[in-house]
């Protein structure tokens, strides 16, 4: 069975959440190595002890721990990760980031928080003009994300946000857009692993998994 998608548990954990969703979307639960739970909070939140402002976990290990997960494998668990930075992230048709979501994979994309720092989340689906979200950080009802967001109601099986990609795409500095395109990043996963179970009744599962408002 498919796990629901969760929500970080302190401010810090935005990115460590962002990944381990990402594989829940992708696995279920008995697919799920251990391993790869462990290596997510091994690898992450290096930026605490190291005192680095505004970064909770630093690119090079959020790059390092991409890599380890594209050469894990098991049984039941191989995945796919590229690293899109600066100007290589886009919402423009030859955009990686669409490429991969239309290919079933998702992506851990960093957007603008505060004018210093960023905050992670997890792209899911691509419509026309938005994108699909789960935001593992829970904002009071008040919160604006953005001209065109919309929350969506979710029981951590489908997105709990949309965001426009004419927003999201901005080179401003402003809350939940990739902000100046030279100080873009995120990181495309997609499952590489066939799952051992009937293919229709894996694929009635993913629709609901993808269902959107």
């Amino acid at each position: 069975m498919f796990t629901p998608l969760r929500y970080q548990a302190t401010p810090a954990d935005c990115y460590p959440t962002s990944v381990l969703n990402a594989l829940v979307w992708l696995f279920e639960r008995h697919e799920l190595p251990g391993a790869a739970v462990q290596h997510i909070y091994a690898f992450c939140l290096d930026g605490i002890e190291r005192g680095l402002v505004s970064s909770y976990t630093s690119e090079h290990a959020g790059f390092a721990l991409a890599d380890w997960l594209g050469e894990f494998k098991t049984r039941s668990f191989a995945v796919a990760t590229e690293i899109v930075k600066g100007s290589d992230l886009h919402l423009r048709p030859s955009s990686a980031v669409l490429r991969w979501l239309g290919r079933g994979g998702v992506a851990v994309l960093d957007v603008c928080d505060t004018r210093a720092t960023t905050h992670s989340i997890l792209a899911l689906n691509a419509g026309k003009d938005h994108l699909d979200f789960w935001d593992p950080y829970a904002r009071g009802a008040r919160y604006d994300y953005g001209r065109g967001s919309l929350r969506l109601d979710s029981d951590g099986h489908s997105p709990n946000l949309r965001l426009g990609k004419s927003w999201l795409d901005s080179a401003r500095t402003r809350r939940y857009s990739f902000g100046p395109r030279t100080d873009r990043v995120g990181v495309l996963i997609r499952r590489t692993r066939r799952a051992h179970v009937p293919q229709h009744d894996r694929n009635a599962k993913l629709a609901l998994r993808r269902r959107v408002a």
